[in-house]
């Protein structure tokens, strides 16, 4: 009589662990928002301007293969690695040519950082290679 009794509990418990499982997945969910904020017409814009850069693609190799014209190589170009404070967040630069794109935004807690180390942010640093990149925010990174 006993033991019955036991296995209700449990088989109950499990039902109920089984339950409240389903209900947080359910609420993750329903609750998940993207953090960008697309509309059908960006998404629409997005498509077109991908379409048009293809079509300007094919004319400027149709072009070169008529031309016979040789473009430089990108690959011998430095690359260096810039990283900076920027609004309150630490952000790794990529530069080619002397033009900066964003290249990664870090975690690292820049308002926790030593104030010599806040200052080395503020003026910029520059790496020459993706590993010492690496090993660098291997330092700072929590």
């Amino acid at each position: 009589m006993f033991i019955n009794n036991r296995k209700k509990k449990l088989r109950n418990r499990v039902i109920i662990a089984a339950a409240c499982v389903f209900v947080m997945t359910l609420g993750i969910w329903l609750n998940y928002t993207n953090n960008e904020d697309t509309t059908t017409e960006d998404v629409a814009n997005q498509i077109v301007v991908g379409e048009a850069e293809k079509e300007e693609t094919n004319i400027k190799e149709k072009d070169k293969e008529e031309n016979n014209v040789a473009e430089p190589d990108d690959n011998n170009i430095p690359t260096t690695y810039l990283i900076k404070e920027e609004d309150g967040v630490v952000k790794v630069y990529l530069r080619n040519n002397g033009k900066e794109e964003l290249y990664l935004i870090t975690s690292i807690p820049f308002d926790l950082l030593s104030e010599s180390d806040q200052i080395m942010f503020q003026e910029g640093v520059i790496l020459d290679t993706e590993d010492d990149l690496g090993r660098f925010l291997e330092n700072f990174d929590s």
